[in-house]
């Protein structure tokens, strides 16, 4: 039988690309197994998907420990505990530092909604708008120790209307996003 990789998700809400992602794993086109989703975020709304599922989760805050080091060196702990080959940054919205980056370097997964290396950081959809680009998207790429400047996987389109707000631009982004970003790290795993 092939060795399914184990995948640690990391979200800090929604999880709307996490649940992208477990249903293309449910219907098989992603041959991964999911073994924990970590919320820094206790109410964050993925972990219900994950418990509704079946997977392990967890959740604790950078609050509960004296530093961000700590915090950190705790959660890699975690995901050495469930042999974490690659994660998944579904919505974590935190910015990984070395403590975390040297134990998974080159197997951590993170999307952005924008053709990076335009608009990085927050509010993307707005920083395309504002600056009046016709095309934007959505970019799968590594998690280094910059802002959103990882090697880039995978990159998908999506023009901008006429008419686009924030939001309605966000919502098409959105579903680009969960058709890209299971196909992404299916390539590399």
């Amino acid at each position: 039988m092939l060795k399914r990789p184990r995948l640690v998700f990391l979200i800090s809400g929604r999880g709307s690309n996490l649940g992208a992602i477990l249903k293309q794993i449910k219907k098989k086109k992603l041959k991964a197994n999911p073994v924990l989703v970590f919320s820094d975020k206790a109410n964050a709304l993925g972990l219900e998907k994950a418990a509704k599922l079946g997977i392990a989760n967890t959740t604790f805050s950078p609050k509960d420990f004296t530093s961000f080091q700590e915090y950190e060196q705790n959660l890699v702990r975690v995901l050495q505990e469930v042999k974490a080959e690659y994660i998944v940054c579904a919505g974590y919205m935190r910015i990984l530092k070395d403590t975390f980056l040297q134990h998974y370097e080159g197997r951590i997964f993170n999307i952005h909604p924008s053709l990076l290396p335009s608009f990085p950081g927050l509010k993307p959809q707005r920083q395309a708008l504002q600056h009046g680009v016709k095309v934007t998207g959505c970019t799968v790429h590594f998690v280094d120790s910059g802002l959103d400047t990882g090697r880039i996987i995978a990159q998908s389109p999506v023009f901008i209307k006429a008419k686009d707000t924030e939001e309605t631009l966000s919502k098409r982004i959105l579903k680009a996003e969960h058709d890209l970003y299971w196909r992404a790290i299916q390539s590399v795993i």
